[in-house]
């Protein structure tokens, strides 16, 4: 297999809700809820730097003041930040077309960017074991992937692998009994910046949301590789007392 680029810049999550967190993302956005003494987003951005990620986009919505106050200019990670608001919370794909919008320079220059969602509790080392799987596998799209129960997978977004063990396609939410395995697709994955011209003609999912994972999925009917890498699934934050 070719080696691929090593993605620099990241597009983060940050816009939620958190409604299943209240009342404590009432006054604190859930990216900014405290494990072991640190924001959820803290070590995030800690482990973006460690993977080689340079450059940061900070997709907001809720409470939106305290996650730029936090973040700043990204210089405490080694980074360099800015930020884009959602003005509707219309789904993962809309939020990163709402990215690509306020700053289309680095998807301009058709390198590989890294996806992820600002709620995971991540080990340092967690984004740089994805990077590096990518850089080696020589494909397109790589997929953090976690392993569960065939009850738990029920309502998350499942994959169906090819006969190769590459990635064919993620079935979001299926129904009992319809799940297709017992893997899991993080919202933690490494794209092109190809995926910029599917944005255009996003379609919403049944559920009335525009979702990454529907474009990734015409990406790969239209020949982009998909690969996953499995990893420890990610603490998810419990309040401390």
């Amino acid at each position: 297999m070719s080696k691929t680029s090593r993605p620099r810049f990241a597009v983060l999550l940050a816009a939620g809700r958190g409604k299943r967190l209240r009342p404590y993302t009432d006054a604190t956005p859930k990216p900014l809820l405290p494990f072991n003494g640190r924001p959820m987003l803290d070590h995030v951005l800690a482990a973006a730097a460690n993977a080689g990620i340079r450059h940061v986009c900070l997709v907001t919505h809720h409470l939106s003041e305290q996650i730029e106050q936090f973040v700043g200019d990204g210089s405490k990670w080694g980074l360099t930040a800015v930020f884009c608001k959602q003005k509707e919370l219309r789904g993962t794909a809309h939020a990163l077309q709402t990215a690509v919008r306020a700053h289309p320079t680095p998807f301009q220059e058709n390198a590989s960017f890294l996806l992820a969602a600002t709620d995971y509790i991540l080990p340092n080392t967690y984004l740089s074991d994805l990077v590096h799987a990518h850089t080696h596998n020589g494909s397109a799209i790589t997929v953090s992937l976690k392993k569960m129960s065939l009850e738990e997978v029920t309502g998350r977004s499942s994959v169906v692998f090819s006969a190769d063990g590459g990635i064919d396609q993620i079935v979001e939410k299926p129904a009992p009994g319809q799940v297709p395995s017992e893997f899991v697709a993080s919202l933690i994955t490494i794209l092109p910046a190809a995926i910029t011209r599917y944005l255009s003609n996003m379609t919403p999912s049944p559920r009335g949301e525009y979702e990454v994972q529907t474009i990734m999925n015409q990406m790969m009917a239209d020949g982009y590789q998909a690969q996953g890498i499995v990893q420890k699934t990610p603490q998810e934050w419990e309040p401390q007392f």
